[in-house]
């Protein structure tokens, strides 16, 4: 059922109907067929969009009663979230900014504009970019800061998860070759690489996949291509970008402005990183027990996917996993 699935994120995430051929099978699914579509989606983190394109199925396709209630209450549960999470970075913010700080959303409320219907963008935590050297200032106006094992700092806003970097970009090159926070080339190259980041490890959900496809399709159109091919290739990652590209053009209908057809590539490999584990690989086997289990265990699951998927990895970005395994050891792993 994946690939109705997929026809079904994509109906929501575009709000257009389902194809001929897409409808038939449908029509087919079974009540089997069906819960497992929502399990699915819970695990992706794109009950929303599923949402979405319930509204968007002719009369005649009536997926089990069951399944529609709990697509319901779960999606308008997590829109509740939602609201929650914009009020909150709006909040936390503004109070940075009258204190003199330049914060920068990452991903969050600022991808989540890019939708068509933000609200049904499942939110997680709130993630903002501040200057190394603002991070003292900063801590005055956060509830109970603490130290994060990345360097940044993690508190919270109104029982919500915040935590602020002082790197913007999951990359290992020089800062030189990268564009200014906020920027449309920044915001592409920053999601891009926080994909790759989560796909060499543990694993990366559709959900973060879906911000990408709606940020290009936002911000494609003013960025020079040729400029965004030569970013990507001075950071080590062109052929990463071929690949998320490929896939995003393939699995989510995105109009690609980087890549022409014929350089679009398999991306076979991708799928079966995002369906194996879902959101943030917590869906593969043994990954929630090792979460479950602490920090120690938490971080050789991690070390254990990273070489697991070495063969992946180094062929699409060997720069960033050979730096991301150097990380890990030198940081991480010191108990």
């Amino acid at each position: 059922m994946t690939d109705l699935f997929l026809a079904l994120v994509r109906s929501g995430l575009h709000e257009r109907p389902l194809a001929a051929e897409e409808l038939q099978q449908a029509r087919a699914a079974t009540a089997a067929d069906w819960a497992s579509i929502l399990t699915a989606a819970r695990q992706q983190t794109v009950l929303g969009q599923l949402y979405q394109a319930l509204f968007l199925l002719p009369p005649d396709v009536k997926p089990p009663e069951k399944v529609v209630t709990a697509i319901m209450s779960e999606a308008l549960r997590s829109v509740r979230r939602s609201y929650a999470v914009t009020a909150a970075t709006e909040k936390l913010v503004e109070r940075l900014r009258s204190a003199g700080l330049s914060p920068v959303v990452m991903k969050g409320v600022t991808v989540a504009a890019f939708y068509r219907r933000p609200e049904f963008r499942a939110a997680g935590d709130i993630d903002l970019y501040l200057p190394k050297d603002q991070f003292s200032k900063a801590l005055q106006y956060l509830d109970n800061p603490q130290a994060a094992t990345d360097g940044g700092i993690h508190s919270k806003e109104d029982g919500i998860d915040i935590d602020l970097h002082d790197n913007y970009y999951d990359l290992h090159c020089r800062q030189s070759l990268l564009p200014e926070p906020g920027t449309p080339e920044a915001t592409l190259l920053m999601l891009s690489a926080h994909i790759l980041k989560h796909a060499i490890g543990p694993g990366v959900g559709l959900r973060q996949l879906c911000d990408m496809t709606m940020a290009v399709q936002t911000l494609g159109s003013k960025c020079d291509p040729s400029a965004l091919r030569t970013l990507f290739r001075r950071t080590g990652t062109l052929r990463w970008n071929r690949l998320l590209f490929s896939f995003l053009s393939e699995h989510l209908s995105m109009s690609d402005p980087v890549f022409s057809d014929k350089e679009h590539i398999s991306s076979e490999s991708l799928m079966r990183i995002v369906m194996d584990g879902g959101n943030f690989g917590h869906y593969a086997a043994a990954r929630q027990t090792a979460l479950d289990a602490g920090d120690k265990r938490r971080k050789l699951n991690t070390l254990s996917q990273i070489l697991k998927r070495m063969p992946f990895s180094l062929r699409y970005s060997p720069r960033e996993t050979f730096a991301r395994i150097g990380t890990l050891i030198r940081g991480n792993l010191h108990w």
